[in-house]
């Protein structure tokens, strides 16, 4: 038998086993390693220079010896009682996809420039990441660090001042009007009300979630106006499981209040009539419609349409670009769509003013001719 304190032990494979302290989990329950052997004096002899180096490592680093994977799934667990549930799911999503694979086992204080250049590439030419998801994957791994370091975990962010390459900004594809016209077409000859969703998303730019979402409470005909306030979305929850859930916008500009065209207001009030006292304005049996049964709607309607690439948030993108075309200030279109910032919604679309650009050169040469 081992000797008191040693740590060293027979199993019952008749093997020998030595354990040491290697440090401790974001709990503060202690992290052991462990040495084998086929005799006591040999796990002892294989231990000792173990432990040493364990001590040494922990007197050198403290806590930041623990692995990215342990802090993270911490911190996750930690925000899980202040985020909404879809937020939770998107941070597991891409902890176990991206971080975990590629930075899960380096301890806190293994994760410099290096680690991460190395994630990014494996993220960029291994899983074909856009750089718009890496970008996304890389502040929550800063996110998370950040966090490590306010807890006196790490002394610096290695995640600050990284430089993140600047990608060529892709545009965004909007319809043609031609295009435009085709598919309106295509929606107008379905029989199933749901297809007309698209019609919503070109007139008004809301979200395929917010079209889900939308009740006939929020359907103001009096004063034309459509209050977009929820979104409905299937999450992850529970590993691989998910279910759908009915929650608020995501942000405060996320919520605001949309002017129906009169198109749009003719087209909500037929569909109104056909209700039949749903709560929602598209249903499958009472309940919301789920956003991926709008998508494969959608997708029958564009193959007819013969535009098989579009996806269904080129609508919204449509929405938008139809408006810059006819000289909407920038101000009007960002709170339409609901972008927290007039900033993003120039970066997105600034290729959609080419006209106005054109025409400001003209009044200048014009004003100085």
């Amino acid at each position: 038998m081992g000797r008191t304190g040693e740590c060293i032990y027979l199993r019952c494979d008749e093997r020998w086993e030595g354990r040491y302290h290697k440090g401790r989990t974001a709990k503060g329950k202690l992290i052991y390693g462990s040495v084998y052997g086929d005799s006591y004096d040999e796990v002892k002899e294989l231990l000792e220079p173990i432990k040493k180096s364990a001590e040494i490592m922990m007197r050198l680093y403290g806590k930041s010896i623990m692995s990215f994977k342990d802090w993270s799934a911490y911190w996750v667990e930690e925000k899980k009682a202040t985020v909404k549930a879809a937020t939770y799911a998107s941070y597991m999503h891409k902890l176990k996809e991206y971080l975990w694979e590629n930075l899960g086992r380096l301890s806190l204080y293994q994760i410099d420039d290096q680690a991460i250049a190395k994630a990014i590439e494996a993220w960029r030419y291994q899983r074909e990441l856009a750089w718009s998801s890496i970008k996304v994957v890389f502040r929550l791994l800063k996110q998370i660090l950040d966090q490590a370091v306010k807890q006196k975990i790490l002394e610096v962010n290695p995640c600050e001042g990284f430089p993140l390459p600047k990608p060529v900004k892709e545009k965004v594809q909007a319809l043609t009007l031609k295009e435009q016209k085709r598919l309106q077409e295509v929606v107008d000859a379905q029989d199933d009300v749901r297809a007309q969703s698209v019609t919503l998303a070109m007139g008004t730019g809301m979200r395929i979630g917010e079209i889900a979402a939308l009740t006939w409470e929020e359907v103001d005909f009096d004063q034309s106006l459509i209050y977009v306030n929820n979104t409905y979305q299937r999450v992850l929850v529970d590993g691989n499981k998910t279910e759908l859930q009915l929650g608020s916008a995501k942000t405060r500009a996320a919520q605001r209040i949309i002017p129906m065209s009169k198109s749009i207001k003719k087209l909500l009030l037929e569909l109104k009539k056909q209700a039949n006292g749903a709560t929602f304005v598209f249903t499958t049996n009472g309940k919301p419609c789920e956003p991926r049964l709008l998508t494969y709607h959608f997708h029958k309607i564009r193959e007819k349409a013969g535009l098989l690439t579009v996806h269904f948030h080129q609508l919204r993108h449509t929405f938008a670009t139809r408006c810059l075309e006819t000289n909407a200030d920038i101000m009007s279109v960002s709170q339409l769509l609901g972008h927290s910032s007039t900033k993003m919604t120039l970066d997105t679309y600034a290729h959609s003013n080419q006209d106005q650009k054109i025409a400001a050169i003209m009044a200048m040469d014009q004003a100085i001719a």
